[in-house]
C-alpha cells in the first residue's frame, strides 16, 4: 500500500514540470499572438488616420475671342431714284447680309492638368492640411491663410449685342402722300432733304427771324434736323444695321504648329467650321519653347535633398494668328503643360516657424516664399 502511494507520488512530481512547461508555452503563444494582434491594429489605426493629398499640374489654354459684326441692308423704297434727284451713287439696291472681323483677343485659359499628377503623405515635416487647392485641384500654396487665395476662376464671355431697328413709317408729309405716282413722292422726299438742308445753313449763319436762345437749344435743333434728314435721305440710298457678334473657342496647346486652320469666316454666314470653304482661313502659328530637366539639373547642381512638393517651372510659346494676310496677334505666352516638375527642397519643412509659400495658379512655379 506503502509501494503505491510512493508510486502515485513520484507520477504526480514527473507530470509537474511538464505541465509547467506547457502552461509557459501557452502563455508565450498568447503573449505573441496579443502582440501581432496589437501591431495589425495599430497599423490599420495609422493608415486610416494617414492623409494624402494628390494635387495636379496646371494646363494652359488659349482662349481665342472673335468679335465681328452682322451689317444687314436694306434698300430704300426711292432707290432708282437716289442718283437722279440726290446724285448718290453708293445705293443699296438688294437686301444682304454681311459680316465683317472687327477684332480679335487671345488670352489664358488655365484647368488641371490631369496627367500631371502628385501625391503628397504626412511625413518629412510636411504637414498635409496645410496644403491649400484650387476647386479643381491645383496647388495654390503651402501655409497660406484663406484671405490670401485668388480667385482662380477662368472666365469667358459669349456674347451678343443686338441693335433696335429704327422706325420703318416714312418721314413724309401729306402732299408728297398724296402725289399721283412713286416718282412724284421721290421728288417731294427729296425737296423736303433740300429744304432741311438750307434751314440748318440758316440757323448756322444766325440768317433765321427766330433763332434758339443759347447754344444748347441750338444743338438740339440741329440734331433734330440730321435726324429727319438721315431718315429721308434711307428712302434713297437704303440703311444698314448692325449687330455686334461674339464668338469664342478653347485651343489647348500640345505641341508647335505652322498655319493650322482654327476657323472660318464667311462674308454671309459668319463664323464657320475650318472645313467649310465657304469662309476666309483664320491661321494659327504656334512655335513651342519646351523647359529641359536637364536645364534645371545644372542650374542646381547642388540640389538639396527633395520633398514630396513640387512646382512646375513652365515653358514659353510664341503665338502668331493671321486673317487675310494680315497678322492679327503676334505674343508669347507663358504655356504650363510645356514645363517641367522640380521638387521643393526638404529642409524648408519641419522647422518654427512654418514656411508660407505661395504658388502661380497659371503656371505652377513659385510666386513667394516667406
Amino acid at each position: 500500500m506503502n509501494y503505491e502511494l510512493r508510486i502515485k507520488k513520484n507520477n504526480r512530481l514527473r507530470r509537474k514540470p511538464r505541465q509547467v512547461i506547457r502552461n509557459m508555452m501557452r502563455k508565450s503563444l498568447l503573449s505573441i499572438l496579443l502582440a501581432v494582434l496589437c501591431h495589425v491594429t495599430m497599423a490599420q489605426v495609422l493608415q486610416e488616420n494617414e492623409t494624402a493629398v494628390v494635387y495636379y499640374m496646371p494646363k494652359t489654354a488659349l482662349t481665342i475671342t472673335l468679335n465681328y459684326d452682322m451689317v444687314k441692308y436694306t434698300p430704300g423704297v426711292f432707290y432708282q431714284y437716289a442718283e437722279r434727284y440726290l446724285g448718290a451713287q453708293d445705293v443699296v439696291v438688294e437686301e444682304r447680309i454681311n459680316y465683317q472681323l472687327t477684332d480679335l483677343t487671345v488670352e489664358q485659359y488655365t484647368t488641371a492638368d490631369t496627367e500631371r499628377a502628385y501625391k503628397v503623405t504626412p511625413q518629412k515635416g510636411v504637414q498635409t492640411q496645410k496644403l491649400t487647392l484650387s476647386e479643381d485641384g491645383r496647388l495654390l500654396g503651402y501655409n497660406i491663410g484663406a484671405d490670401s487665395i485668388p480667385n482662380s476662376k477662368n472666365k469667358i464671355h459669349n456674347s451678343k449685342l443686338k441693335i433696335k431697328n429704327s422706325s420703318t413709317l416714312m418721314p413724309l408729309l401729306e402732299e408728297q402722300f398724296m402725289a399721283g405716282s412713286t416718282a412724284k413722292m421721290a421728288e417731294g422726299a427729296a425737296k423736303m432733304i433740300y429744304r432741311i438742308r438750307e434751314t440748318r445753313l440758316n440757323i448756322l449763319a444766325g440768317d433765321v427771324e427766330h433763332a434758339p436762345a443759347d447754344g444748347d437749344a441750338m444743338r438740339l435743333v440741329l440734331d433734330q434736323l440730321a435726324e429727319q434728314e438721315q431718315r429721308l435721305v434711307e428712302l434713297f440710298v437704303g440703311k444698314s444695321e448692325v449687330e455686334h457678334l461674339t464668338h469664342t473657342f478653347i485651343y489647348t496647346p500640345t505641341q508647335s504648329i505652322e498655319r493650322e486652320v482654327i476657323c472660318r469666316l464667311s462674308q454671309h454666314s459668319g463664323v464657320v467650321g475650318k472645313d467649310d470653304l465657304s469662309g476666309e482661313p483664320i491661321y494659327l502659328t504656334l512655335k513651342a519653347t519646351k523647359q529641359a530637366l536637364q536645364e534645371v539639373v545644372e542650374q542646381n547642381s547642388k540640389a538639396p535633398l527633395p520633398s514630396q512638393i513640387y512646382y512646375n517651372l513652365p515653358g514659353r510659346a510664341q503665338v502668331s494668328i493671321e486673317y487675310q494676310n494680315q497678322e492679327l496677334c503676334n505674343a508669347q505666352y507663358l504655356v504650363a503643360q510645356f514645363g517641367v516638375a522640380v521638387p521643393l527642397a526638404q529642409e524648408i519643412f519641419g522647422n518654427k516657424p512654418e514656411p508660407v509659400i505661395h504658388f502661380n495658379q497659371k503656371t505652377g512655379n513659385i510666386l513667394s516664399i516667406q
